[in-house]
């Protein structure tokens, strides 16, 4: 079975620590808007999971810094990811074909955390625009 390992611990020091960390790519994490993507068409003939898919990526962190290419990627995946939610669930080998291609295509999208870690990306926490409102403390005056 083909895998990648596990994951590099964080604490582990290595010889080029330093130069990993120069390589290491750093975004921020979008809460609020979508990545800048091109047009997808019409997606309303594609089935709610795969539009939800779509969502979740343009959402994704990894999206904005994704080029052209990267882009026609995630239209082909795209096809390819309506296509398997609608095949039948008796048709086992095409099912376990098509998911094979998807994981392939994702990991090379960094669209799992491990592949992001793998890669390097760091997602830093979204700034928040206005602070976050102070709690009373639940214990005070309590001894």
């Amino acid at each position: 079975m083909a895998g990648h390992g596990p994951l590099p611990k964080e604490t582990r020091r290595r010889r080029n620590e330093s130069r990993r960390d120069q390589a290491a790519a750093e975004v921020e994490e979008l809460r609020e808007h979508l990545a800048a993507a091109p047009d997808f068409g019409d997606v309303s003939r594609l089935k709610d999971r795969t539009r939800q898919w779509l969502v979740s990526i343009l959402r994704s962190p990894q999206a904005q810094m994704y080029q052209p290419s990267d882009w026609q990627r995630v239209k082909d995946l795209l096809l390819l990811k309506d296509a398997f939610y609608s095949l039948s669930l008796e048709d086992h080998s095409l099912r376990l074909k098509y998911a094979a291609e998807i994981r392939q295509q994702e990991s090379s999208l960094l669209m799992a955390h491990a592949d992001r870690v793998r890669a390097g990306l760091k997602v830093r926490p979204a700034a928040r625009s206005e602070p976050e409102p102070v709690e009373d403390d639940p214990f005070a005056g309590m001894t």
